[in-house]
């Protein structure tokens, strides 16, 4: 997909870095080298995705993104905060700020790509919505601190006790959330409930979480369920073929709190979007139909 990035970052080794690993997936790539050019930029142009540095002199990247949050006109575009220190309150300062998710230095390629493709397609579902006349009102902005998304139904498949904690100390307070460690009754639960998202561990003890993902491709009525799937780090190989079979996203174990809040509300968002717009697109059908009738 093409979408246009803005790279924000103070050191130009860092920036070139990032350019040229979007650049090689066809992203258009704009690039400044402070809070402030950052913003006379988005002033200046539309952009898809905002990619973020934290730590910045003069303006921090958490100034920027609560300023990005605080404009008409930018406040919809999607944040990436990019960071050298992994520490939970960064990540907590940058969800109050607005940001949509988090990247830590060293910037893996997978995860680089993985986040901006997300974002950029969740602010192409965002645009359209918005231009559809009288019905893009009430669509909350990218980055909001209390999303409109709580009451999802969500379902984990999980057999470590541990990361099942981690999921549902996050999540099950303001979402429906069923569990199942096996792989089998899981696709069965799929196929007799209505869900929003699905979260699969692929370390799955006696069972292939890969597999699941599969067979949940493969179903004409569970095609574009958003799933996020949860790998070992290292474990590349694997991860890339959920990935190119298209799973939505990932997170790496052990489970870290804000990073599934923020890959959770970008896919329950996209699954909105789209459930909106295929409900509009049946009503543009019925609605021709009548017509014709009446003819």
């Amino acid at each position: 997909m093409t979408a246009r990035v803005l790279v924000v970052d103070d050191i130009p080794a860092n920036v070139k870095l990032l350019q040229a690993r979007l650049s090689a997936e066809d992203f258009e790539v704009l690039t400044a080298y402070s809070g402030r050019q950052a913003l006379q930029l988005l002033e200046a142009q539309p952009v898809d995705v905002v990619l973020l540095d934290v730590m910045m002199p003069g303006m921090d990247g958490f100034e920027v993104c609560r300023r990005i949050r605080s404009e008409p006109g930018t406040m919809s575009v999607p944040v990436i905060m990019v960071t050298a220190l992994d520490q939970p309150s960064d990540k907590t300062q940058g969800l109050k700020a607005g940001a949509d998710d988090f990247l830590t230095k060293p910037v893996d390629d997978i995860a680089l790509v993985t986040r901006v493709k997300n974002l950029a397609r969740l602010k192409s579902l965002n645009d359209e919505m918005r231009l559809r006349p009288g019905r893009g009102a009430g669509l909350p902005s990218a980055g909001d601190a209390t999303p409109a998304e709580g009451g999802a139904r969500i379902l984990l498949v999980e057999d470590q006790e541990r990361e099942v904690q981690r999921v549902v100390a996050a999540l099950a307070k303001t979402h429906a959330l069923d569990i199942e460690a096996d792989a089998q009754a899981a696709l069965v639960r799929l196929e007799r409930k209505a869900y929003d998202l699905l979260i699969v561990s692929l370390t799955l003890d006696g069972a292939d979480g890969l597999g699941l993902c599969s067979r949940v491709r493969a179903l004409e009525r569970l095609r574009h369920l958003p799933i996020v799937v949860v790998a070992a780090p290292g474990d590349e190989p694997r991860l890339l073929r959920a990935l190119d079979m298209g799973v939505n996203d990932y997170l790496l174990g052990p489970i870290d709190r804000y990073e599934l809040l923020a890959r959770v509300r970008t896919q329950l968002r996209r699954k909105r979007h789209c459930d909106r717009l295929a409900d509009d697109l049946g009503q543009d059908v019925r609605a021709a139909a009548l017509q014709r009738s009446a003819v």
